[in-house]
């Protein structure tokens, strides 16, 4: 099968959640995938279900106990996701994943860890493929909480033999990054935008899709509520099916 064959047969399928706090944006991210149709890949907003939840869900954890109970969420979190997913439904997602590292000299064991806002694109028995945020929007001090990975993880990768590419948030404004997927033929962007610079990010992506010539498919809440699919012309749609556009 070539790949525009994938692509034509691909629903893509952004995913925007409103619920008020994190169990309900939970259960309502598992009613938009029993909704979603058959071989979708769904693209939901940055952080959809945590957000940046540290004054409520996450209140009671200081410093040292956040990574732990971040681990925790996360593992259920997932395990219900997949349980949701099936062979033909992909979720695209970010999430908030701590890494620990315990480092042991001869006096003492030190242990500490680090959080990074990691994508990744998954189904009911497989993660397909992941990415953490290369760049921390400092105006919201993401660099107090999350560590920023390396630019080397922005990069094209296959799915479904679809040349693919992920831009998180804050790292669409970079174009070095968009060069980085020059080649790809779709890339998807799940945002937290401020509202208030909703033109901005309009223009990003369409202009996005007609320099790279390649599908954006864009999912904010949140904060900006704005979903959709920019075509390569530039032209925006919020078509699921790629055959009807």
């Amino acid at each position: 099968m070539t790949s525009d064959q994938n692509l034509t047969e691909l629903n893509l399928y952004p995913v925007t959640l409103s619920a008020s706090n994190v169990q309900l944006r939970k259960l309502e991210l598992m009613d938009k995938i029993s909704q979603a149709p058959r071989n979708s890949l769904m693209l939901a907003s940055e952080l959809c279900v945590s957000g940046y939840d540290f004054d409520g869900f996450f209140a009671g954890a200081n410093s040292a106990m956040l990574p732990q109970m971040l681990g925790s969420f996360d593992s259920i979190l997932m395990e219900e996701l997949q349980d949701a997913l099936s062979e033909d439904k992909f979720l695209a997602f970010t999430h908030l994943k701590s890494i620990q590292k315990t480092d042991t000299t001869k006096e003492h064991e030190k242990v500490s860890a680090r959080i990074f806002n990691e994508f990744v694109i998954l189904n009911d028995t497989q993660v397909f493929h992941a990415q953490s945020k290369t760049k921390l929007f400092r105006p919201k001090l993401e660099y107090e909480k999350f560590s920023a990975a390396d630019e080397s993880e922005v990069k094209i990768f296959e799915f479904k033999g679809i040349k693919v590419g992920v831009l998180i948030c804050f790292e669409l404004r970079f174009i070095d990054l968009w060069q980085r997927l020059k080649s790809a033929e779709i890339i998807l962007v799940p945002a937290m935008w401020g509202k208030e610079r909703k033109e901005a990010f309009v223009l990003l992506c369409k202009a996005l899709a007609m320099v790279n010539i390649c599908y954006v498919v864009v999912a904010s809440s949140l904060d900006l509520e704005f979903s959709g699919v920019f075509l390569p012309d530039g032209e925006f749609k919020k078509a699921q099916n790629l055959t009807e556009i």
